[in-house]
């Protein structure tokens, strides 16, 4: 069973949208094909919610209104750009089907990207990290929960470029960094879903400094969106029991490789030989097995 792009879009703002919007979605998701044929006052009657509320839905995914929606998922429904549905996971599952149930999640997650990746924006936040760097401002990182793990893992893919940043895991170490962010220092922010109060309060005095902010985060998060200077939307589908961040942690950190290695390509042949030279340096110190 397939599904298309807009179906998972939607499928990943579902975090972010009202009761009200949220049952209307789980109607759209479940009844694809009927809504092609049906007005804006016959689909809100048979999801049971205001029109006012299903046009408001669809400006949410970026669409005028609902004869836009409806074109684009007409579109999408006719053509073979789908990706398949991932199957619930269940208790009876062996290891390897569990593993084969994440897989097809992380795969959807990832075709799902492709659609709320703005590139205009990617290229706009490599520029960004880039400029700042050469300019001798500040690149300052933050992340919490599941999201540290990304945050560590940009820092060292920024320190092989030698970019340094400034990262503290502790949070009252974090808050005293920001606090002193100048002019057109960087932030750069991990949050997949804004629920963190800490993130919403560094990125507001990163502002009030007038410094830059990154943001990468789910698509559908407009609230913390709004707020920073270059949001970065990614779509994560997620298994049915949420006991975890999965399939974002691993597309965001898709992000983090595609910024690093676009970085890297602007002075390769540098970077190479700067590799080179660390991994010898690391060598000559006895610090690989011989």
């Amino acid at each position: 069973m397939q599904k298309n792009e807009l179906l998972l879009k939607i499928e990943s703002t579902m975090p972010f949208l009202s009761k009200t919007e949220q049952k209307l979605a789980t109607y759209i998701l479940k009844h694809p094909n009927e809504i092609l044929s049906l007005s804006t006052k016959e689909l809100a009657l048979q999801s049971e919610v205001s029109e006012a509320t299903l046009i408001r839905f669809t400006r949410k995914l970026d669409f005028s209104g609902y004869t836009e929606f409806k074109l684009n998922l007409s579109a999408n429904i006719g053509t073979d750009e789908t990706t398949p549905i991932p199957a619930h996971i269940s208790k009876d599952d062996s290891s390897i089907d569990i593993y084969q149930h994440l897989a097809t999640y992380t795969k959807a997650s990832i075709d799902s990207t492709s659609q709320t990746l703005v590139e205009k924006d990617l290229d706009a936040a490599i520029q960004l990290i880039e400029h700042t760097y050469k300019k001798g401002n500040l690149i300052h990182l933050s992340g919490f929960g599941s999201s540290a793990v990304l945050v560590k893992e940009l820092q060292i893919k920024l320190l092989r470029l030698g970019i340094p940043v400034i990262h503290h895991e502790d949070i009252h170490l974090q808050l005293e960094s920001v606090l002193n962010m100048k002019a057109n220092d960087l932030l750069i922010c991990f949050s997949t879903f804004g629920n963190s109060l800490q993130t919403h309060q560094l990125i507001d005095i990163a502002k009030n400094r007038n410094s830059k902010v990154i943001l990468i985060t789910q698509y559908g998060n407009e609230k913390l969106a709004k707020k920073v200077d270059i949001p970065l939307f990614t779509s994560g589908t997620e298994n049915q029991f949420r006991l975890a961040s999965q399939t974002s942690i691993i597309v965001q950190s898709m992000i983090i490789d595609t910024i690093f290695l676009s970085l890297a390509l602007k002075d390769l042949d540098q970077i190479q030989h700067d590799v080179a030279q660390t991994k010898k340096s690391f060598s000559d110190l006895g610090y690989y097995v011989k």
